[in-house]
């Protein structure tokens, strides 16, 4: 039998007939409160948002009620060491700040394989990261992420929508890698996208450069990447132009939109 927990709204829904029953002149015991259909954990944005009063970089939280958004079996580099990343959002919000990228999770069960929409409880530590490796960040930069959580899984649900991104939050600002570091680890849909040609490094990351509407974040260069699925070098031609993307938006020096298949290529 699900929580309570698994239908969210229930509590609001409810809460009428509990205020009535503790209005009666019965004499009958107050009614308990309905728990918390989102759980009595942080919601991601609480946890990572600078403006909030729970915000703290290497402090360990207890999350509730965050949903599968993917997770990474793509490993594009052919050396085992980009994949696994799960991204995760708020239940029900698509917001600044609402997403995340984790690290390393550890499941409760140990046998739980996770799909898109899944809802997990998490406790570990929010890291923002200035260096992966001999990779270090230019300063006022970094990688935040959820590192080496227990995840207990709680229910199904959905996966999230992407939230639509414009060019004007991105563009034409000073604000620089902030504005674009709120959407990091979330899905989102940017319109009205025409790229450059395909590259391919070493390490067998594919990229296609932004060159039209929404050419960069704040200065910070921003590429189509293949880090969820096999996108080649020469799957599309210099100046194809896109009615959306949309993917997982993620960081390393620079921003990148992941898709996660290639229905997320909308021309």
């Amino acid at each position: 039998m699900r929580s309570l927990r698994s239908l969210p709204g229930l509590t609001a829904a409810l809460a009428p007939l509990a205020l009535a029953a503790c209005s009666t002149l019965s004499g009958d015991p107050a009614t308990r409160p309905l728990e918390n259909p989102l759980g009595n954990g942080l919601r991601i944005a609480e946890v990572q948002d600078p403006a909030s009063p729970h915000y703290k970089n290497g402090a360990s939280f207890d999350i509730s009620s965050a949903v599968v958004t993917w997770l990474d079996t793509f490993d594009e580099t052919r050396d085992g060491k980009s994949v696994g990343t799960l991204y995760i959002q708020d239940v029900g919000a698509n917001t600044p700040y609402s997403g995340l990228s984790v690290y390393e999770t550890n499941y409760v069960p140990a046998s739980l394989k996770v799909l898109p929409g899944d809802v997990l409880d998490f406790v570990g530590s929010y890291q923002e990261s200035v260096s992966v490796g001999s990779a270090k960040f230019d300063v006022g930069t970094f990688l935040p992420q959820l590192s080496k959580p227990v995840g207990t899984f709680d229910y199904e649900f959905t996966a999230p929508a992407p939230a639509t991104v414009t060019s004007g939050e991105f563009v034409g600002t000073d604000a620089g890698f902030a504005i674009g570091r709120k959407w990091l680890g979330m899905l989102v849909t940017i319109y009205d996208v025409t790229i450059g040609a395909g590259g391919e490094d070493t390490s067998g990351r594919v990229t296609y450069p932004f060159g039209g509407g929404d050419a960069s974040i704040n200065g910070n260069s921003v590429a189509i990447s293949n880090e969820l699925y096999p996108l080649g070098k020469s799957d599309f031609k210099a100046m194809t132009h896109f009615k959306s993307v949309t993917g997982l938006l993620t960081w390393f020096y620079s921003f990148h939109v992941a898709p996660r298949t290639p229905a997320d290529l909308e021309q």
